[in-house]
């Protein structure tokens, strides 16, 4: 595959300890879906999958190798992507040879390119698949673990009656979440057809591998479900503590009003300007009206107070 490195879309050609090796070529060059198809010769529905740009984990298994295409996270570089706004992984592997095609890149690929730089590494294309797949779910676990604490603040938030802060956090790990279940629920299949795949490009060991990369998977899967479930109690909890709020500010503005009302109608009555009022020739009626406001409001509190109805 040396004859690649004349591409505009090439990136870079590695050997495998093993012996094979890995090609790795940009997607956003019309000259790499060419090379693929003429040069490396393969199937027009594999170059095709493998120069989507938009795409969803599967898997395509032909005699001659297998496709796979997964997301994974960028979070290196200046460039890097939010945590859960994954972005494609798609391989072609053979038994003695790699390739991949990126439209951007991904942590994963970037970790294994350094250590085959290193000399370390994979040995073969299955181990490739398997360090590619323990590479992705090593940061996907940390993510999940950082969700984890965020909606355990957000518990403690709520728990203090600090309900700005918790809703605008609230927000943003709810998105997180869904975020990664969106990407991760399509892995599940594809890993669970490789772990009991008999194929030349994996051996026990690496099907062993990609099913302890399964359980790992269903298990971050299951977390993140559980964590969207405690968001939406969460969120169920803010709404009852503001209910009640708005609903005790309501019932202390009806409470004020019913206290008020009485006043009004004496204070209406008195203010009419008819003849025949009492206390109207009296120089002190205006005092005796205020005290028999005053008595009456106090009366009115003593009696919600005494019904406890505040």
């Amino acid at each position: 595959m040396d004859t690649a490195r004349k591409s505009p879309g090439f990136l870079h050609l590695l050997p495998l300890k093993g012996g094979g090796e890995w090609l790795h070529m940009c997607i956003r060059h019309k000259e790499t879906s060419t090379y693929l198809m003429d040069e490396v010769a393969l199937d027009d529905l594999i170059v095709d999958a493998l120069m989507e740009e938009d795409t969803r984990s599967r898997l395509r298994v032909r005699d001659e190798g297998i496709m796979v295409l997964l997301k994974a996270m960028h979070l290196r570089g200046e460039e890097m992507a939010r945590p859960e706004d994954m972005i494609s992984m798609r391989l072609w592997l053979t038994p003695d040879r790699v390739i991949s095609t990126r439209e951007a890149d991904v942590d994963p690929i970037l970790e294994i390119a350094a250590r085959l730089a290193k000399g370390e590494g994979p040995v073969t294309s299955g181990d490739f698949l398997g360090d590619l797949v323990e590479e992705h779910l090593d940061e996907v676990e940390a993510q999940v673990e950082m969700i984890e604490d965020d909606t355990a603040q957000i518990a403690q938030l709520i728990g203090n009656l600090e309900l700005e802060f918790a809703c605008r956090n609230m927000a943003d790990t709810e998105t997180r979440i869904s975020g990664f279940l969106r990407h991760l629920g399509p892995q599940r299949p594809v890993l669970e057809t490789l772990s009991t795949l008999r194929h030349p490009v994996l051996d026990d060991r690496g099907r062993a591998r990609l099913d302890d990369g399964l359980n790992r998977l269903l298990r971050l899967l299951e977390t993140l479900q559980s964590l969207r479930d405690q968001i939406a109690i969460l969120n169920d909890q803010v709404s009852r503590i503001q209910d009640r709020r708005l609903n005790r500010s309501s019932y202390v503005f009806a409470a004020a009003a019913t206290i008020f009302l009485p006043l009004g109608f004496v204070t209406g009555m008195f203010g009419v300007n008819l003849m025949g009022l009492p206390l109207e020739d009296s120089p002190q009626g205006f005092w005796i009206l205020t005290a028999i406001c005053l008595g009456l409001s106090v009366g009115l509190l003593a009696l919600f107070r005494w019904r406890k109805w505040l």
